[in-house]
């Protein structure tokens, strides 16, 4: 049992549920975790996880090399490496000659890789939809930057971002 200065101190600093941005962070990614373990099953996608996604979009409709891919996707090109693997093993993409430059290869989208993102951008409308439903689209749009900006300023510190 905590004693009565302890405990004092304990709701001094204490947050309320609405203050709290690890408890909103914490629930928000608890829904949004659910939601997509659900969602890429019913894609047709269920070989596929939040890396897999995230490379399809790094990779664009105009294609890229694995180095490129690491660095816009930030990181290594060895993680970048298995991804790719995982990717070409479901002919999700494909790897061509460079060239301009015969030292890299091109990875581009296959048409099954396309069609997987466009399913990937039908559902991001479908959560849109949902939250502009929750709160309206002033602030869902306003939600939106203000996470935009978030990530903006955290990339910049690359992976030098530490808690204070």
């Amino acid at each position: 049992m905590l004693s009565k200065s302890v405990r004092k101190k304990v709701v001094a600093k204490m947050p309320s549920k609405e203050e709290s941005f690890g408890r909103q962070i914490y629930f928000l990614y608890r829904y949004l975790v659910v939601w997509d373990d659900g969602l890429l099953p019913r894609l047709g996608l269920q070989h596929m996880g939040p890396s897999h996604i995230h490379l399809l979009f790094t990779i664009g409709l105009e294609g890229v090399s694995n180095s490129g891919m690491a660095r816009r996707a930030k990181v290594s090109k060895q993680a970048m490496s298995k991804l790719v693997q995982e990717m070409l093993k479901h002919e999700l993409i494909t790897i061509a000659h460079n060239e301009q430059d015969s030292r890299c290869n091109i990875i581009s989208l296959t048409d099954k890789g396309a069609d997987a993102l466009m399913k990937i951008w039908e559902a991001n409308k479908q959560m849109t939809a949902e939250f502009e439903k929750r709160l309206g689209k002033a602030k869902s749009k306003r939600l939106l930057a203000l996470m935009a900006e978030l990530v903006e300023s955290l990339e910049s510190c690359g992976n030098q971002y530490r808690y204070v």
